[in-house]
């Protein structure tokens, strides 16, 4: 029942809930997706098991063979620049797209998110703090009015969370990231869109060194191997 609540079809269940394992690392980079396995584990038939692969192949996340079989999709230093640089492009427009509607008061539904966001731990509850995450960046966009725009600012973001999951490993960046959040409200509350633009583009470039740094040091533990 509680299914049928939350998703409008079996397919957008098995999606939502592949998706989730991936981003949690239950499903590994390079892993081969075992739909027999899937279905049986989310209750559901092979039919929206093959939808959900389709559709999370469309996002990024899964790689599809010419056989049609799938692999969840690696983390490379390559593409975590290129999903980042265009992040940074389409969310500046978005975020500029939106400014009026937050000056006429999205700034409370902002100030709502952030709360929860602070009031979270990633140590304690790490999916409960990326949850309050994303709806706190998506919040800065989902007035931008052009509904291709968020579609594509809300999957790159989504595609990126394996990155920033990998950023919060480390204490530090948990800590800096915390600190950028509270300087885009300021900039948000003094109603400076430039500085806010700015404070945006240097928090996930601050990820992206973090990441890249991390990515850098595997590759080179595996290549001494």
């Amino acid at each position: 029942m509680e299914r049928a609540i939350r998703f409008k079809s079996t397919a957008d269940y098995a999606t939502s809930e592949i998706q989730r394992m991936i981003l949690a690392g239950e499903l590994a980079a390079g892993e081969r997706l075992d739909q027999v396995r899937l279905a049986e584990q989310l209750d559901v038939s092979r039919h929206p098991i093959r939808q959900a692969i389709e559709r999370l192949a469309e996002r990024g996340f899964v790689l599809l063979s010419p056989h049609r079989s799938a692999v969840v999709s690696a983390h490379s230093i390559a593409d975590l620049v290129e999903l980042y640089s265009l992040r940074e492009s389409l969310e500046d427009m978005a975020l500029r797209a939106s400014w009026p509607s937050l000056m006429a008061g999205g700034r409370d539904h902002v100030t709502a998110i952030y709360k929860r966001l602070t009031a979270q731990d990633p140590q304690a509850d790490l999916e409960r703090y990326m949850h309050e995450n994303r709806a706190f960046h998506l919040a800065f966009y989902r007035d931008c009015g052009n509904r291709h725009l968020l579609r594509t600012t809300t999957t790159l973001f989504d595609l990126s969370e394996r990155y920033q999951r990998t950023a919060l490993t480390s204490a530090h960046r948990q800590n800096q990231s915390s600190d950028e959040h509270a300087g885009m409200m300021d900039a948000l509350h003094a109603g400076d869109l430039e500085r806010l633009s700015e404070r945006l583009k240097a928090h996930n470039r601050g990820t992206l060194e973090q990441v890249r740094t991390l990515l850098s040091a595997s590759e080179a533990a595996t290549g001494k191997a």
